[in-house]
């Protein structure tokens, strides 16, 4: 299992990017790592878009990852001062 913590850029459908702290995991599933985690910004530096967003891409360094979001009320649960989002990955992970 890999894991990484710490800044990335949250990549929306549209092109548009935004700073965000990921903390994901991966795991071994059959042949291939699937990979998952949530992305959070403060409230403060929230794009609004981020809460209803059903996919995108997060970079980390040079490496992407195409991701989905199976629940996009997720983010009801944030702890306070921050949004936070559950995303599944959909390819290789960026870490």
């Amino acid at each position: 299992m890999n894991s990484y913590s710490g800044p990335a850029v949250l990549i929306t459908d549209e092109g548009r990017e935004y700073p965000v702290t990921a903390n994901l995991a991966s795991r071994p599933s059959g042949l291939r790592r699937s990979w998952a985690g949530t992305l959070s910004v403060p409230h403060s530096g929230q794009p609004a878009e981020m809460a209803n967003l059903p996919t995108g891409r997060v970079r980390i360094g040079q490496r992407e990852g195409a991701f989905i979001r199976p629940d996009i009320s997720d983010w009801l649960g944030s702890p306070p001062g921050t949004l936070r989002i559950s995303i599944q990955g959909t390819g290789d992970e960026p870490f």
